[in-house]
């Protein structure tokens, strides 16, 4: 008996092996949202794609909507801090800063639990293609039929291997986000390093981040800025076109 017992305990282990899991869409929202419970805050590099532009920078985001951009190229140093309750864009060279009075209540940025929870409720999700992890750069973005679109510039040397997710909306009318398309890519442990949202007009908005890191010590007073006096501030009107 013992030994018919082991032999049976010796399969199912080795039966885990030889019979894997299928890897579903609902895994892959599992890993996503198991993943986004253990994040604080995380710190990354990015590129930025709205249409035609591409700028570069990095970002420092802190649960549950606290936020700050720094951009290095194409956007002439400007910056972005958010608290939670106040958005703030600043343009160096300008010397304008555009502040705006925020109300979240209780929602939380997409890089939350919450904001996957939101998202996923919103919009249907599935593989792409293929169920297997393949590297960020082997997708050939002409075939989304979009003029011009072409990522190779920021993922020709991106080897790292993620599931590319397609997101389309459960109703007509989608929310603020305002995408009928959304693409993910998802690293093994959850993480989202690439999203690429297609607008009603076929237009790219892109963001691919890199050099992440997660939990850093953080003070509030980060995502505030410290505005010099000769900057000219303007509350809650109009984002002004850099």
């Amino acid at each position: 008996m013992r030994k018919s017992f082991f032999i049976f305990i010796l399969f199912n282990l080795f039966a885990i092996n030889l019979f894997p899991q299928i890897m579903t869409p609902e895994r892959v929202v599992g890993m996503i949202s198991n993943r986004f419970a253990t994040i604080d805050n995380f710190y990354a590099t990015f590129v930025e794609r709205n249409g035609s532009r591409i700028n570069y920078g990095n970002v420092i985001s802190k649960n549950p909507n606290l936020f700050k951009l720094e951009y290095s190229a194409g956007t002439n140093g400007q910056q972005i801090y958010c608290n939670g309750k106040t958005l703030w864009i600043i343009f160096p060279q300008r010397k304008i800063v555009s502040e705006q009075t925020l109300n979240y209540g209780d929602a939380g940025a997409i890089y939350t639990k919450a904001g996957i929870s939101r998202l996923t409720s919103k919009y249907n999700v599935n593989f792409y293609n293929e169920r297997e992890l393949k590297p960020i750069n082997s997708f050939d973005g002409r075939e989304l039929n979009i003029a011009g679109y072409d990522s190779s510039l920021y993922t020709a040397e991106d080897t790292r291997l993620a599931y590319h997710m397609l997101l389309t909306p459960k109703q007509a009318s989608v929310d603020r986000t305002g995408f009928p398309t959304i693409h993910l890519w998802v690293d093994r442990d959850g993480m989202i390093i690439r999203i690429l949202g297609i607008s009603a007009i076929n237009t790219p908005v892109e963001y691919l981040f890199d050099s992440i890191r997660y939990n850093l010590r953080l003070e509030e007073k980060t995502f505030t800025p410290e505005i010099p006096e000769e900057m000219q501030v303007l509350k809650d009107g109009l984002i002004p076109n850099n």
